[in-house]
């Protein structure tokens, strides 16, 4: 997703008559490095953004680009890399897959743009463009630095929730989408959150959590990471549950507690890595085990 905010900030920056042409993957037969949907922008200038390969089909699909830009027609391009492994103009890629990519020209006016920009910053989907992994984060402590900056780099989305003024500031959290001062006292007003938003609680405040945990336990988080022991945790929800607050199996089945891959993490940015990584793993449905382990296509196939 990250590209995706890249190429849109490109496309916003172009002349109004300009085109370029943007590159999609649109099929992946047997192995490839990019699945399909992901996309490169490509200038007239031949800069680009984004990638539609590991790096093995970029040369040629900027040369073919420079003909669709002066033909001003969309065109599908195969590429087969199942023969032996110097199949692709003897660059031994070796993927063994068959991989089209389709390139089109567009203006920062073109209703694909308008298509990409609704999905990315008004988490609208449509057939073209996904919406982008969004993260409500609670707690601006030192641990949260590094989970921002971690998950922006990957394109996601934070927001970060905290009620102390002076650790909620754009200098500690510059990647962040949003930042929401909470009242110390009330638990957070009415979660949004769609299929593709995480709720991940670093309060390292007992009372906090006690607000904080029920709203996202009821909201549409398909991922909900709580810090501390697992006791710490189960405390709070028997306190819950003795104020009334009891919640079902499947609500329960989405929480993470404690949050996080088992991977050794004893730093703020380990930490980061853990609950990351975990929240890619539910999203994806994965285990989170070694790849060296798993049968089969490493991506999910359709």
């Amino acid at each position: 997703m990250k590209e995706i905010k890249e190429i849109l900030t490109t496309v916003s920056a172009l002349a109004d008559r300009e085109k370029a042409i943007l590159a999609t993957v649109v099929d992946v037969r047997g192995s490839g490095y990019r699945l399909p949907g992901a996309r490169m922008l490509i200038l007239a200038n031949g800069d680009t953004y984004g990638t539609v390969s590991g790096g093995c089909l970029e040369a040629d699909v900027l040369e073919r680009a420079k003909k669709v830009l002066v033909s001003g027609e969309a065109e599908t391009f195969t590429y087969d890399t199942t023969g032996d492994e110097n199949s692709v103009f003897s660059m031994n890629m070796g993927c063994r897959g068959v991989i089209d990519i389709m390139l089109e020209p567009i203006s920062k006016d073109s209703d694909l743009i308008a298509k990409m920009r609704s999905a990315y910053f008004d988490r609208e989907p449509s057939d073209e463009s996904e919406v982008p992994v969004a993260v409500l984060l609670f707690g601006a402590g030192a641990d949260a630095v590094p989970f921002v900056r971690i998950a922006a780099e990957l394109g996601w989305q934070v927001t970060v929730h905290d009620h102390r003024p002076a650790f909620l500031t754009e200098e500690r959290f510059p990647d962040a989408r949003e930042l929401v001062l909470q009242k110390v006292d009330e638990p957070p007003t009415a979660i949004a959150a769609d299929q593709r938003t995480a709720g991940v609680i670093m309060t390292h405040n007992y009372q906090r959590d006690r607000f904080v945990l029920p709203a996202l336990l009821t909201s549409n988080v398909f991922y909900l990471g709580a810090l501390g022991p697992k006791r710490r945790t189960e405390q709070l929800l028997e306190e819950l549950a003795a104020d009334g607050q009891v919640f079902t199996d499947d609500q329960l089945a989405r929480l993470f507690a404690p949050a996080g891959l088992d991977i050794g993490a004893d730093t703020p940015e380990g930490i980061a890595l853990s609950i990351i990584g975990e929240i890619q793993s539910v999203l994806r449905s994965r285990n989170g085990g070694h790849l060296r382990n798993r049968q089969g296509s490493i991506y999910d196939r359709k």
